[in-house]
């Protein structure tokens, strides 16, 4: 199953913010997650001065058919009853059905809910939680309406190797990202996790803080 790989580089991040930052991450990641019904394998956060970064195995190209049944008003209800019910389906008479029970005949709805692609959903709930990710203290920069801990300078977004274009401000994710400020030059493109860890480690930059 494919992988969501996930960072943000920055200026450098305090210390004393960058432990409770990666743990933020994962948890506003992992709850629009399971909010949006795609589950998981593992995920895990990592944090570096200038990095937040976030990978998720296990996840399914999009989320399953679902087939959910709503009773509605009885049959002899008055119409305004029947009309809301309805209404707040999107069904037409037609499309429901008669169905006696203990306490008379309703009105039932079998309402099929067609399943939605992985990396959509993706990009909408990464793009909340980069805005909902709390800060001490953030700031803005230059002429963007985004805050931060410190000012932005890119965001990776991978998912089973596709580029999922997140936005945040004037920033939108592609595959690229970079090591050492001061000890490499070099622009990394990398297509997974451990592609992106051995890049950085090239790089003179150590992911795990363990």
């Amino acid at each position: 199953m494919p992988e969501l790989l996930f960072e943000i580089l920055s200026e450098e991040i305090p210390a004393c913010m960058q432990e409770q930052a990666a743990a933020d991450l994962k948890r506003l990641v992992t709850d629009g997650l399971n909010e949006a019904g795609l589950g998981f394998e593992t995920a895990h956060s990592y944090v570096t001065p200038r990095r937040l970064a976030l990978v998720v195995y296990g996840l399914p190209d999009s989320t399953p058919d679902i087939t959910e049944e709503r009773r509605g008003p009885r049959t002899d209800a008055q119409e305004k009853a029947i009309q809301g019910f309805l209404g707040s389906i999107g069904l037409t008479l037609d499309d429901v059905e008669k169905r006696e029970t203990d306490k008379g005949q309703f009105y039932f709805a079998v309402i099929e809910k067609k399943g939605q692609k992985t990396k959509t959903l993706l990009k909408d709930l990464l793009d909340d939680a980069l805005v909902k990710l709390p800060w001490p203290k953030s700031m803005r920069w230059a002429d963007a309406k985004i805050r931060w801990v410190r000012p932005v300078h890119s965001i990776l977004c991978l998912f089973g190797g596709q580029v999922i274009p997140v936005i945040f401000g004037p920033y939108t994710a592609g595959n690229q990202t970079r090591a050492h400020r001061f000890l490499t030059k070099t622009v990394v493109e990398v297509t997974d996790f451990e592609e992106y860890k051995k890049s950085l480690e090239t790089g003179y930059v150590l992911l795990d803080r363990e």
